[in-house]
């Protein structure tokens, strides 16, 4: 991730840390719980600190040059 981050990176922290809190809901052992909300408190305040550095995104921009790895969507009916 670096110094910088997109908003992809944040969705996939925030997601981790949400899941993390879920399994932490979910667990009955005091030490496992304790460690999974410390670790998404971690994740969630990594993520505030990276989206100060989140730059804005144009939505204009040709997504295929920024994402090759994106395919056109296929029109296809069967």
């Amino acid at each position: 991730m670096g110094f910088a981050a997109h908003a992809r990176d944040l969705r996939n922290l925030l997601s981790v840390a949400a899941k993390l809190r879920a399994l932490a809901a979910e667990t009955r052992a005091k030490g496992d719980q304790l460690l999974y909300l410390m670790t998404a408190e971690a994740l969630e305040k990594r993520a505030d600190r990276l989206a100060a550095t989140l730059q804005d995104e144009h939505h204009d921009q040709d997504v295929e040059n920024i994402a090759p790895w994106r395919h056109r969507p296929v029109d296809l009916i069967i």
